[in-house]
């Protein structure tokens, strides 16, 4: 069935009073009320695209005269019908991963597996503390020796001492890579690994050996540990949807709407750059491993910890960011402010933009409030609501430089974000303009 703007119009006038019941409805079907709450948003969205997409009461469908009687009944069944559409996408993709999964089981690999890699892991630790604690000169040489292939004769002559002294640091580099290695091993070689893992692990640890000893060799080691990605991804949102994204640690990723982030991780920390819009991380725990948040020249760095961040556009080009906190700490850090950090906690926020940084407290529940449909603005710009209103609204929300400056705090239901600015003249001296492209300006009353 094809709907009229008519009939479209009058589902959405009803739409936040049957907000509560649609969230029941959908949370029913899906099991999760986050998950519901994004359902009920884009019903929301799907129905202000259709009234935009259409010139008037002239498109064809129901008429003016056949506004539905029960809205809300309306509503529900759209929403159970997305939440079925919803799962049968889940179903659909995790058969594809079931069949990946034995796909990559059945075909024929030689990247080692997860025994192998835990194993390389700690050997490369091992190996690294063993040339670690060896002479500068005994390190020197075995590098060298191991890596750049050079004969002793001419390590001797480099080094300016006797080939003999040379060939006691190659033996004392020797003995105390393997003592420590076999210390790791339990004290027994015999036996310990497969044969295929033993090569395996020669190769990588003559390969790591190469690198890790003498000035440049250890740095040129230490380089590639900070540089080496190992994992990476880059996601955008379209306008009006969340997005959701797991990470291989067990961590998670919301993004805001029309946002953008990277992300990396590397042997020693999880970098994540939030180009634009707003993100909700959920980390999972890992000392060794910190996970680390750059937006708009600002740092965020966690071990494990909920938390959202949001790249506010600020003024002279200068972008801002706020950091909310919902359980654990964080550590804040801001280029600007010549690297001061801030420590946040539970309910604990921050806003900076420039130099400046402003602390701010609210319920935990608030930090990222637009994961469950709303805005909360306290002191901000009303220049700053419509932008961030945009995000979601299917139409353009602008305002003239006089009425932007006007201050505002509330909260705002993003599905009914038309309904909100249409009465702004009842709180501000502004009037609101529909303009000719559909979308809306909003300029101060004469």
């Amino acid at each position: 069935m094809e709907l009229s703007a008519s009939f479209t119009r009058a589902l959405l006038s009803g739409f936040d009073r049957a907000y509560a019941d649609l969230l029941r409805v959908a949370a029913r079907s899906t099991g999760s009320r986050e998950e519901a709450g994004d359902l009920v948003h884009d019903t929301w969205l799907r129905l202000a695209e259709h009234v935009r997409g259409m010139p008037g009461d002239k498109a064809g469908g129901a008429t003016a005269e056949e506004a539905p009687r029960d809205a809300t009944a309306y509503l529900a069944v759209m929403a159970q019908h997305m939440a079925l559409d919803a799962q049968r996408r889940r179903q659909r993709h995790l058969r594809y991963l079931d069949e990946a999964a034995v796909h990559a089981q059945l075909a024929p690999s030689h990247a080692p597996d997860v025994a192998d890699s835990v194993m390389y892991r700690q050997a490369l630790a091992v190996l690294e503390d063993a040339l670690a604690g060896l002479p500068e000169r005994s390190r020197a040489a075995f590098v060298a020796h191991r890596m750049h292939g050079e004969r002793q004769p001419v390590i001797a002559e480099r080094l300016g001492v006797s080939l003999n002294t040379v060939e006691r640091d190659l033996i004392q580099a020797h003995a105390c890579i393997e003592d420590a290695l076999r210390r790791w091993r339990g004290g027994s070689d015999a036996g310990a690994w497969r044969a295929g893992r033993r090569r395996s692990l020669g190769a990588l640890l003559g390969l790591a050996g190469m690198g890790l000893g003498g000035g440049v060799g250890w740095r040129q080691w230490q380089l590639y540990r900070d540089t080496h990605v190992q994992w990476q991804a880059r996601w955008s949102s379209a306008r009006g949807q969340l997005a959701r994204h797991d990470l291989p640690d067990g961590s998670s990723l919301l993004l805001d709407a029309a946002s953008s982030a990277e992300v990396r991780y590397f042997a020693a920390r999880r970098v994540v750059a939030l180009a634009r819009g707003a993100a909700f991380f959920d980390v999972a725990r890992n000392p060794g491993r910190p996970f680390i948040v750059q937006a708009g020249g600002v740092r965020v760095t966690v071990l494990g910890t909920r938390f959202g961040v949001e790249v506010v556009p600020g003024s002279g080009g200068r972008d801002g960011v706020t950091v909310q906190v919902e359980s654990g700490r964080v550590r804040v850090e801001s280029d600007a402010a010549g690297g001061t950090p801030h420590e946040l906690g539970a309910g604990e926020g921050l806003r900076l933009e420039g130099a400046a940084a402003v602390r701010t407290r609210a319920a935990p529940g608030d930090a990222a409030s637009w994961r469950h449909g709303e805005l909360v603005f306290a002191e901000s710009t009303l220049g700053e609501a419509l932008q961030r209103l945009s995000r979601y609204a299917p139409f353009a929300l602008e305002a003239t430089p006089e009425a932007a400056r006007l201050l505002l705090s509330g909260r705002v239901r993003i599905a009914r974000a038309h309904a909100w600015v249409g009465e702004l003249p009842r709180a501000l001296p502004v009037q609101v303009r529909r303009q000719a492209d559909g979308g809306w300006l909003v300029a101060p009353a004469r």
